[in-house]
């Protein structure tokens, strides 16, 4: 988050000259286990939470039809229309979709106002290979829209949709598995799913001498609630039922694994969109040695530190308000867990930065990567889930 999300900020504030939308966490009761650290729990200090998981998506990733909104986070958009998105490629050899997943670096200063796009995402039809899992090759400085580089509609296409409401019925667009190549400085990238919840991605950057610390790139797996209003011309705001005062109870489990490489940079992080991509609510929960856990260095403010289930976040911000962009950071890392991430956002709520009726845009889980001293580094996830309770 140094200026990398600084320089995110940057691309949307000139976006914003002309447009007016933009894209794209105290916990109740949350488990979270590392690698070298105890079995704990990130809880909540207020409220029982639900001990149901969602169980997500699984098999191989369905054909898509549609792409995620491009979240870049130069600064907040307004809430009124969503990003633009581009459909993939259709590829008869290798699935090669083009679209704009979010873009999930550092919001712009207070003073900068939000960015936004007026249209919504089209769709272009893409193909899978029969018998086998996606594979997607992002050529070094490809952009969201060159062939490899988009997203991949992964939801299963009947039954209660995973991380949705009770009688919520699937729809293959409602999780998606996201390259996210934002920057175009990015080396090149290369993601492989066997499902939603079964995927790993080989990322090779170098930190642009121009733009030391700049995230290139947020390979992601994302629950996508604008996708809800899919009857309308553009994608709105999801049904009240998302609104975060009508939400119960909000978990998620993840289990992610990224190589402790001594010059990797990078960070596994919820990227959280709300109130129709105009507040963005990033969860870090493990972090690379390279990466400065200082966000004092991005120009952010440390807010306060807050503690769930014994274990300790702090709550950082840039900007205020529901155009503020805000960071929890675990004080320690973890690879696998449960974080509640209603009991966040009331927090928020509570200090007045977001309305009480928030409502959810989209939740993403995965990696900023900035550096991985310009070798292949593969990461990858084996679980992330939402469940979310009225």
């Amino acid at each position: 988050m140094r200026m990398e999300r600084d320089g995110r900020r940057l691309i949307h504030a000139i976006v914003g000259a002309s447009l007016v939308i933009g894209m794209a966490a105290g916990c109740k009761d949350a488990v979270v286990t590392g690698d070298k650290s105890p079995h704990t729990a990130i809880t909540a200090a207020a409220g029982p939470i639900s001990t149901a998981l969602a169980s997500g998506a699984s098999g191989a990733l369905a054909p898509t039809t549609t792409t995620a909104p491009a979240t870049n986070t130069t600064a907040p958009a307004p809430a009124t229309t969503a990003p633009d998105t581009t459909a993939p490629d259709t590829n008869t050899t290798a699935p090669a979709p083009a679209t704009t997943a979010p873009d999930t670096t550092a919001p712009a200063p207070a003073t900068t106002a939000p960015a936004t796009s007026s249209t919504a995402p089209t769709q272009t039809p893409s193909q899978a290979p029969t018998g086998a899992a996606w594979v997607a090759n992002c050529p070094a400085h490809g952009s969201t829209s060159a062939s490899g580089c988009g997203s991949w509609d992964a939801g299963p296409s009947s039954g209660q949709a995973p991380g949705f409401a009770a009688g919520q019925q699937s729809s293959a667009n409602f999780l998606g598995v996201n390259q996210d190549p934002w920057t175009g400085g990015q080396g090149p990238q290369v993601l492989t799913a066997a499902s939603f919840q079964d995927w790993s991605v080989t990322a090779t950057d170098t930190d642009p001498s121009n733009a030391p610390g700049e995230v290139l790139t947020y390979p992601d797996a994302s629950f996508n609630y604008y996708q809800l209003d899919t009857a309308a011309s553009n994608y709105t705001v999801p049904p009240a039922q998302y609104d975060l005062n009508k939400i119960t109870s909000l978990t998620s489990d993840f289990t992610e694994s990224m190589p402790q490489n001594s010059d990797l940079n990078a960070e596994a992080a919820y990227d959280m969109w709300l109130n129709n991509w105009q507040t963005e609510v990033m969860v870090w929960v493990d972090t690379s040695p390279a990466k400065d856990r200082n966000l004092a260095d991005d120009g952010m403010t440390d807010v306060g530190t807050y503690t769930y289930g014994g274990q300790n976040f702090a709550l950082w911000h840039s900007g205020s308000g529901i155009t503020g962009f805000y960071v929890f950071l675990l004080d320690h890392n973890e690879t696998s867990g449960t974080v509640d991430l209603k009991a966040m956002l009331e927090t928020m709520v509570s200090l007045g930065y977001i309305p009480a009726a928030s409502p959810l845009t989209q939740i993403p889980f995965g990696w900023e990567i900035s550096d991985t001293g310009g070798q292949p580094v593969t990461f990858s996830m084996s679980r992330f889930d939402v469940t979310l309770q009225n």
